[in-house]
């Protein structure tokens, strides 16, 4: 979480290319190469 005000336009950017690096580095979903659709998984509960 990141706090900032309107003011901190140069904090706001870094913070998205920091959160965006992380998501890369974590890669593709796991749950989407074992074939799950969770929406299919939700449906089946009801």
């Amino acid at each position: 979480m990141y706090w900032l005000s309107g003011a901190e336009s140069e904090k706001f950017v870094k913070s998205v290319e920091d959160a965006y690096e992380k998501i890369k580095r974590e890669g593709p979903n796991p749950i989407k190469k074992l074939g799950i659709n969770i929406s299919e998984k939700k449906e089946e509960s009801l």
